[in-house]
């Protein structure tokens, strides 16, 4: 390798070389490929330097002063060999202690994925969330969902508040988890519905079709359901009961009906107030304890839908603004 200053390769590396001296170290390029060699591990050890600042203070000033110290070794043919060696150590010191620190700052590494929230008001019908893998979730009303903007590689979690109906898209090496305050629901692929409301005593989990096992916020199996089945979990005795129902009237809110079966009169007007906004007074108790089965659709007056259940119940109403009085006949 014939000699070339190495002060002119690294002005030139900058970007402050004459045209002559451009021209002179193009054409020292070309003699051999040693000459090429040596050019670009000053070329690679320039570059590395430049990354210095993500690395902490101590580590950098450890690296600069390794390097520093074996450069000045570099005086004949011989000893540019030694220095082409601790080049090579000092641009992989310097690498070593820059990548974590560039990784971290361009969150290659994130621990903390992304986290969306969805709610819905009380008085809105439903609101559909399609998620990053393909499942499709339907949120009822005075409901919100948190997920992940993408999964983890392992599993699918999602939190739920309110009620949820679920289309979870099929994968058997990722598991996807519903979790709520009491309990959570694993599956693999299936429709189901979880209502898991703060202020009602259990929280209800309906498997429309495929398979879930439901758990406790330990991860211990509770039950595994069917088809048809329904989850029922008291939130007091931390007791679950599993009993076979019809997912229709569970899953008809996200064509925004409202479904009863088997309702009290209290369960009824109970759902009324928190759809309407309204508060009801019943006089009497000898409809108290009567079950009824009635619907109607989200959207109509509370004067229509008091008509329609005065159809089905044996009772006359009197709104007067946000009070309405309930008289058995």
């Amino acid at each position: 390798m014939n000699g070339m200053d190495e002060e002119l390769i690294i002005r030139y590396l900058q970007g402050q070389c004459s045209p002559a001296e451009q021209d002179l170290l193009l054409k020292w390029l070309q003699e051999s490929p040693e000459n090429k060699k040596f050019f670009y591990e000053q070329k690679a050890l320039l570059n590395y330097s430049k990354v210095k600042h993500f690395g902490t203070d101590e580590q950098i000033s450890q690296a600069a002063a390794r390097f520093h110290s074996n450069v000045r070794f570099a005086e004949s043919r011989r000893k540019k060999q030694v220095y082409l060696r601790f080049v090579r150590y000092a641009a992989v010191l310097i690498f070593l202690l820059a990548v974590p620190a560039i990784l971290y700052k361009g969150n290659y590494f994130r621990s903390n994925p992304k986290l969306i929230t969805v709610s819905i008001a009380q008085t809105d019908s439903s609101k559909f969330v399609l998620l990053s893998d393909g499942t499709r979730v339907w949120l009822n009303g005075n409901s919100s969902l948190t997920y992940s903007e993408t999964f983890s590689k392992s599993e699918r979690n999602v939190q739920l508040a309110g009620e949820g109906y679920f289309e979870v898209s099929h994968d058997s090496l990722h598991p996807f988890r519903v979790q709520t305050n009491n309990i959570q629901v694993k599956v693999l692929g299936t429709s189901f519905n979880v209502r898991a409301y703060s202020s009602e005593k259990s929280t209800e989990t309906t498997l429309v079709e495929g398979k879930v096992v439901i758990q406790n916020n330990d991860g211990n199996n509770l039950a595994m359901l069917a088809p048809g089945q329904m989850a029922e979990y008291d939130k007091t005795s931390q007791y679950l009961a599993v009993k076979e129902v019809d997912p229709n009237g569970f899953t008809a809110w996200r064509h925004g009906l409202i479904v009863f079966t088997d309702a009290t009169l209290d369960e009824i007007t109970g759902k009324l107030s928190e759809l309407y906004q309204v508060h009801f007074a019943i006089n009497g108790a000898s409809v108290q304890h009567i079950s009824y089965n009635f619907s109607f659709r989200k959207g109509q007056s509370i004067e229509k839908v008091l008509e329609m259940l005065s159809f089905i119940a044996p009772i006359k109403y009197n709104v007067q603004g946000k009070e309405i009085f309930i008289t058995p006949l």
